[in-house]
């Protein structure tokens, strides 16, 4: 059983253990802030004028296309894919699968892995033939159940490659907009068609 005392100074030190958190978490809200807001000096409407002035090139196959429309929407918000572009982008996609799950019993497998990966270079328009002025990779992965049925196996594995690309595209977005304001930070002249002379 607690004491007088101790019972007393109890709730002041409840109150006081309260306004030192309220004082560290107000020190803390100007810390943190999102990177695409209007007020972000180092990024905001510049930002996200540098990631819509990037063309990105048409990419082989089916699912190259898909994540090449989701790109060019996360990149541009829906305003379509410049023709006149500084940048343009070009990438290699790939997607691969494994079973996740196989049934002991039966030895069939339940659950697949769909793994969708993407290598990313980004040059200067004019000097394709140049060093890449920023390059990645990214991947992404989305689970699927495996069915009996062919045709449905197919339709779920497509669908997987979809959800796994849109993730993609974001992830891409995101190692762009750190280029960016990574070169902004440094105080680097922006790449990009020279100036013409006054």
């Amino acid at each position: 059983m607690l004491s007088p005392d101790r019972a007393a100074r109890r709730p002041a030190f409840r109150i006081l253990r309260l306004a030192t958190l309220l004082a560290v978490a107000g020190a803390l809200t100007g810390c943190f802030r999102p990177m695409y807001a209007s007020d972000n000096t180092q990024a905001g409407p510049a930002l996200k004028e540098k990631l819509a002035s990037i063309q990105v090139v048409r990419i082989e196959g089916e699912l190259g296309n898909e994540l090449r429309n989701d790109l060019i929407f996360a990149l541009t918000g829906g305003a379509g894919n410049p023709s006149d572009a500084p940048y343009k982008l070009y990438m290699k996609v790939k997607s691969t699968s494994s079973y996740a799950i196989v049934n002991t019993s039966s030895g069939l497998p339940e659950a697949k892995v769909v793994r969708v990966s993407a290598d990313w270079r980004m040059v200067q328009a004019g000097a394709e033939d140049k060093p890449a002025v920023a390059s990645g990779s990214a991947a992404a992965s989305a689970s699927i159940d495996v069915s009996q049925e062919r045709f449905a196996n197919y339709s779920a594995t497509r669908d997987a490659e979809k959800r796994a690309g849109g993730t993609l595209s974001e992830m891409i977005k995101a190692q762009l907009a750190a280029f960016f304001v990574k070169q902004q930070q440094a105080g680097t002249a922006p790449v990009g068609p020279a100036a013409p002379p006054r």
